[in-house]
């Protein structure tokens, strides 16, 4: 039987590419007559073939095009870089996509991932012709979608901002576009407009921003390239489901039968050994984590450290002062709280006084290299985990029923940071006093509350959230993620995710 071809176009970061790969797994045991190929920059390749080698599935009908160069210089502009080279590869690939052949006939269907796949829309339907069906990947929670990608055209509204000379204030379009897309209000300034998703509370525009990695000036050219693939897609692949957003989902499935496009929420994406209801701990191989989890293990019991992880892009790097202040609390608490900080990210770096301090301190450990989060998450010890926000760790966290403090970062995580902290069931607590610049004003959501920002009240927040994790909250927060951790089981295992894996299989057919 001649098989059904999906072409997948991946960005070169480790979020966006792990949760694929599971993906790709499931829709592969899904169909047989199913055969993927995902184009991706050759940096990143190598360890998705180590996640890939860890997993149960045809590996006849699964392959990686490597593109790019091996040695790409880092800096400032490595990720501008490398999706270049990632486009020009590609294009170099297109043609022999498009002429197929019996093992890899001409797709039916493309999974292009929302950051690139903008990019290169137009010249791959030009040449994969009117058959081929596009879906937008967004590995990330749903409810965000319309505001990120429908509520404004990015150009357009800069555009009209440009021809106002008044309004233009001497600024050019690139300028202005940049202020656009940072303020994200359908003006060029966030100005306390009152923000409403469905299934989210609703926050002040200022609230849903986040500086901590920097202005993200990158926004400008993203938007545009993503609000084109979105108006152009088929659909839409979405990690998450009804179990997650019991309102956001439903609501975005008539949303998108209205403009004629499907949405798949795929469940949450990572290794599926998680997904068995007792799965068995990875072993942690580095031999200093180890000994540092197992130690705090003997001295304070189970669920008695904290992971922090800011994931492989983003690092507050903003407001570093915040950063050495969460230490600065950590090393002081009266009642020790034994900490892993990982450092695997891009942005990730700390002075190096402060490693050694810290090292040396015996109540925390600091690893500026890459590690085995997933199994740090499984280690008994491990009972809170500090992150960014980010969907990947959020997965990792949900399934492994350990809950969080959220930093956010950068991109959604201020939105996903409010709904998972939100009642009536939160898993996390959101961090507010860590916030900078524009982020700054009193909370929608916290009356009462005003965001400084200064590392004064950070400090006090770190004091009372660190305390309250290792108290009757932490078990309650704890408890909620367990429950959750179950539904995303159920759901993958005979539910609504199950469906929607069934639909994205044989879609394009």
């Amino acid at each position: 039987m001649p098989r059904h071809h999906i072409v997948a176009l991946l960005p070169p970061f480790w979020g966006h590419c792990v949760s694929y790969i599971h993906l790709a797994v499931q829709l592969l045991a899904e169909d047989p007559t199913l055969a993927i190929s995902i184009v991706q920059h050759t940096v990143i390749v190598e360890r998705m073939e180590a996640e890939l080698a860890t997993c149960e599935y045809d590996t006849t009908r699964l392959r990686i095009i490597s593109v790019g160069e091996k040695d790409v210089p880092v800096g400032p502009t490595v990720f501008k870089l490398m999706v270049e080279q990632l486009l020009g590869g590609w294009a170099q690939n297109l043609p022999s996509l498009v002429s197929g052949g019996a093992e890899w006939p001409k797709p039916r269907c493309m999974h292009l991932d929302f950051s690139v796949g903008g990019l290169i829309l137009d010249p791959t339907k030009a040449a994969m012709g009117p058959d081929c069906k596009y879906l937008m990947y967004w590995a990330c929670p749903s409810a965000m979608l319309p505001a990120y990608f429908h509520e404004y055209d990015w150009s357009a509204l800069a555009a009209g901002i440009y021809a106002d000379e008044e309004r233009r204030a001497g600024r050019s379009m690139d300028e202005i576009g940049v202020q656009v897309t940072l303020a994200w209000n359908g003006s060029d300034k966030a100005n306390g407009t009152v923000v409403k998703y469905p299934g989210i509370p609703d926050m002040y525009d200022y609230e849903r921003l986040s500086y901590a990695i920097g202005p993200p000036v990158m926004n400008w050219p993203l938007f545009p390239i993503a609000y084109k693939l979105a108006t152009a897609s088929d659909g839409f692949i979405c990690a998450s489901g009804t179990f997650y957003e019991p309102i956001s989902v439903p609501y975005l499935r008539e949303f998108y039968q209205s403009r004629k496009q499907e949405i798949f929420s795929v469940g949450l994406l990572t290794h599926e050994r998680y997904f068995a209801d007792h799965p068995n701990p990875l072993l942690i191989t580095n031999e200093r984590i180890k000994t540092f989890l197992d130690d705090a293990l003997s001295k304070h019991g189970t669920d008695s450290v904290l992971y922090i992880s800011f994931g492989t892009l983003f690092f507050p790097v903003a407001t570093p002062g915040h950063v050495e202040a969460l230490i600065d609390t950590l090393l002081s608490l009266e009642q020790p709280f034994p900490f892993v900080f990982a450092l695997g990210g891009a942005m990730a770096s700390l002075p190096e006084d402060t490693k050694n301090r810290v090292n040396g301190s015996g109540k925390g450990l600091i690893c500026d290299f890459w590690v085995e989060q997933r199994a740090i998450l499984q280690h008994p010890a491990v009972g809170c985990f500090l992150t960014h926000g980010g969907f990947n760790s959020i997965a990792e966290a949900i399934l492994t029923g350990i809950p969080l403090i959220i930093w956010p970062a950068g991109a959604e995580q201020p939105i996903t940071a409010a709904y998972l902290s939100a009642e009536p069931n939160p898993v996390a607590v959101e961090l507010l006093q860590i916030r900078t610049g524009a982020q700054l004003g009193p909370s929608l959501r916290h009356p009462g509350v005003e965001i400084s920002g200064t590392v004064e009240d950070a400090v006090k927040e770190f004091e009372v959230v660190l305390r309250d994790v290792r108290g009757e909250k932490g078990r309650r927060l704890r408890s909620n993620m367990i429950e959750l951790g179950k539904k995303a089981r159920e759901a993958r295992a005979r539910g609504q995710v199950k469906e929607d894996i069934k639909r994205l299989a044989k879609f394009g057919l």
